[in-house]
């Protein structure tokens, strides 16, 4: 299997044990007379040196215990992180604009998170990575492209939900507010529908026949360009980008890891990229609209 086959079974990302305990302990009884050491004579020279040094050690000291208390609680791992993307989109962007965005990227990967412990397998909260979205550690993967597609389409189709109820919040309380996190959740999901590479486009489309990526994709770039006045332009990238990579890549029937799919389950997880693909396109570009509209 070529490394550039865009539809190659997805690797996934390490899984990265957290650290062990901290055992460290005296071997000294409390009530010994050696269990504590005199003081040093204080020196007068050297006070800067000898601050910086005992502020330094202070750090660590509480410092790996919180490291170790956040690998030790995942939720907080999650939160943290989180926060860190929130004040760095907020600084960028606008705190709206920031906290939406962290809501929306939170909602999608735990779509893929419920997913894959339905499947029976561990997956980590999400880690949020500023500026680039977030990631999700597994120990293990699916045995076939189909659970692997399954796990890639739970995350659009819990995003598209998530947006799908700030745009319905809106429409109920006309706060523009609840319409920007719509357009955000409708963008980023439609952009990771994109088949290529690592998004999760390629995961979905990965157990489809040649052909039928070749037809959806033309769909999605013909639809993109015929109603460009109300779908995103986003569908003509993901059309032609589905069209290159349908027809530089090949059917993989040889490989146990896709033959073990069957034809109808080709089909529907195809289909359901389709048609998310496509309302998708809708929604995002309808909520850009109403958003231009409103006043700044």
């Amino acid at each position: 299997m070529s490394q550039n086959d865009p539809y190659m079974p997805p690797q996934g990302g390490q899984y990265i044990p957290p650290p062990p305990p901290y055992t460290g302990a005296s071997d000294i009884p409390p009530d010994s007379p050696h269990h504590y050491s005199a003081a040093p004579a204080a020196r007068r020279n050297g006070g800067i040196a000898g601050g910086l040094i005992a502020v330094l050690a202070g750090i660590w000291a509480y410092g790996k215990f919180a490291l170790l208390l956040i690998f030790k609680v995942p939720a907080l791992a999650t939160l943290l992180t989180l926060a860190v993307s929130f004040a760095a989109y907020a600084k960028v962007f606008g705190g709206w604009y920031g906290l939406g965005l962290v809501l929306m990227i939170l909602v999608h990967e735990m779509g893929h998170v419920i997913e894959i412990r339905r499947q029976g397998m561990r997956a980590t909260a999400p880690i949020f990575i500023p500026f680039v979205g977030a990631a999700i550690f597994q120990s293990s993967h699916p045995t076939n492209a189909l659970r692997q597609a399954q796990i890639g389409i739970a995350g659009p189709i819990a995003g598209t939900l998530g947006a799908t109820v700030a745009f319905a919040l809106f429409v109920a309380t006309q706060n523009p507010i609840f319409l920007l996190a719509a357009w955000i959740g409708f963008y980023i999901n439609l952009f990771n529908l994109i088949p290529i590479w690592m998004l999760d486009g390629a995961w979905i489309m990965g157990p489809t026949t040649r052909s039928f990526r070749i037809g959806a994709s033309a769909v999605v770039a013909a639809a993109g360009f015929l109603f460009h006045g109300t779908v995103s332009p986003l569908l003509i990238v993901i059309g032609l980008i589905g069209l290159a990579t349908g027809a530089m890549g090949r059917d993989k029937e040889a490989n146990p890891y896709y033959s073990s799919v069957s034809m109808t389950g080709r089909t529907v997880i195809g289909l359901a990229w389709l048609v998310l693909v496509v309302y998708l396109g809708i929604a995002s570009s309808q909520a850009l609209v109403l958003l231009d509209t409103v006043p700044r």
